[in-house]
């Protein structure tokens, strides 16, 4: 499963990006809004300090608007994604703009149909909204898995791409179902990272056997100049 960031946190985007496992950057108008910086500025800085996609969507909701504002996008770099809402109009502009080789993104998908039109559509990815599902109908993983299996049965291009995931939980249930990407927050992404009891314990035990004895506890072979750790 490949992992997207959910976020316009930069320092959390190049830790992911210096590890090696980052896909990609998704935004929406709401993060766009929020940041203290001009859209196309943000847009351009999240390009510049990753190697990946950046999808970001269309405010408009007539054709002709979706196709201008998602056109004007795509110029901005061939690595860029446009979401589409996967309603009316929306996927009318996914085929166009597929057919143009444009890259989109299906979303605020609550039903297996959706997932489907963006499968016959032609979209390149579908972004199921996991955990606001899950609260409002309690069945997003039924609807994430017959979705798949939809997709693989037809082989439609698209991936789905699991969105609002609100757990370290949700995030490994959808890489158990073969989802092809998630798009994580920047808690969910650090929660991927962290400890717990039993491994903290586990670490201390070592730790106190190492300290007991003379010849480990004084090896020079271990002792190395503390490095700078980066914030995750």
């Amino acid at each position: 499963m490949k992992i997207w960031l959910d976020t316009i946190d930069f320092d959390i985007i190049r830790n992911a990006q210096a590890l090696g496992v980052l896909a990609g950057v998704t935004t929406n108008p709401a993060i766009l809004a929020a940041a203290d910086l001009p859209a196309q500025t943000v847009i351009e800085t999240l390009l510049d300090i990753q190697d990946g996609q950046v999808a970001a969507q269309v405010t408009r909701d007539d054709l002709p608007g979706m196709l201008a504002q998602a056109r004007a996008l795509a110029r901005i770099s061939p690595r860029m994604v446009i979401k589409i809402p996967a309603i009316r109009h929306g996927f009318q502009a996914i085929a166009t703009l597929e057919k143009e080789g444009i890259a989109t993104l299906a979303t605020t998908i609550f039903e297996t149909r959706q997932i489907l039109m963006a499968g016959m559509v032609g979209a390149s990815y579908a972004a199921p909204y996991v955990n606001r599902i899950e609260q409002s109908t309690g069945n997003a993983f039924a609807i994430l898995s017959e979705s798949q299996a939809i997709l693989e049965r037809y082989r439609y291009k698209t991936i789905i791409m699991a969105a609002a995931i609100k757990s370290v939980e949700q995030c490994v249930r959808c890489a158990q179902l073969g989802i092809g990407a998630a798009t994580l927050p920047s808690d969910i992404y650090r929660g991927l990272f962290a400890s717990n009891h039993d491994i903290d314990d586990s670490l201390a035990k070592f730790d106190a056997a190492w300290a007991a004895s003379k010849f480990t506890s004084g090896s020079s072979l271990f002792h190395a100049p503390a490095a700078k750790e980066a914030r995750l």
